[in-house]
């Protein structure tokens, strides 16, 4: 079934995100996120607070009501920017991966590599880095790698698909030769047809000839 006839079943996906179960899901977590927000930032101020009255009862020569809290390094960065919240922290999977580094002399393979000359690939190497030559000899060159035919050679295929070379020069005919060619089957034809009317003619005239007898 489908169509604008069939069953709307979409809102009973447990996948569509306008279902009730999703939506009631983003509005408890953006519910439980602004609460978090609201406490760090709640919890940013009176630390600001408490580190202010401290520093104005030593400016004053008093005794702290407090002992002052620990000097973070990110405490200031987290007093101006108390909407900020790490998801990820404490997860571990996104903590840099540290690769350790072996100690001791290189191994003898890459010097090996390093003092090897360059590999030059000659014209009889590269069918084999194409990847043709590894079918065996008498194979057929692809055509991005055949060489363009000579003038002297003309290569035509047959109805069998045996390929035959015919040898010898290319003869071009200039415009002047093949006027005169045109020429000459014109004329030809103009003869034949006048042949033609009159050996119709004569045959009219004998027959009536005959029947005028």
């Amino acid at each position: 079934m489908g169509g604008h006839g069939g069953l709307n079943i979409l809102p009973q996906k447990s996948w569509n995100v306008y279902n009730f179960d999703n939506r009631e899901k983003v509005r408890r977590d953006e519910e439980q996120a602004a609460k978090e927000e609201q406490l760090k930032r709640e919890q940013a101020q009176k630390r600001d607070s408490e580190f202010r009255l401290h520093r104005l009862r030593a400016a004053r020569g008093l005794e702290p009501l407090i002992p002052p809290p620990p000097s973070e390094p990110h405490s200031s960065s987290s007093s101006s920017d108390p909407g900020h919240i790490n998801l990820f922290e404490g997860i571990k999977i996104f903590d840099p991966i540290q690769v350790p580094q072996k100690e001791g002399p290189p191994p003898k393979k890459k010097k090996k590599e390093e003092g090897r000359p360059p590999v030059v690939v000659g014209p009889e190497d590269e069918k084999y880095r194409l990847g043709y030559g590894l079918a065996g000899k008498g194979v057929q060159l692809p055509w991005y790698v055949r060489k363009p035919p000579s003038d002297d050679s003309v290569a035509d295929e047959g109805g069998d698909g045996v390929k035959r070379e015919h040898t010898g020069e290319k003869k071009r005919k200039t415009i002047e030769e093949l006027r005169e060619e045109r020429l000459k089957r014109e004329r030809k034809e103009k003869d034949r047809e006048r042949a033609l009317r009159q050996q119709c003619r004569r045959d009219v005239s004998a027959s009536t000839r005959r029947f005028s007898r």
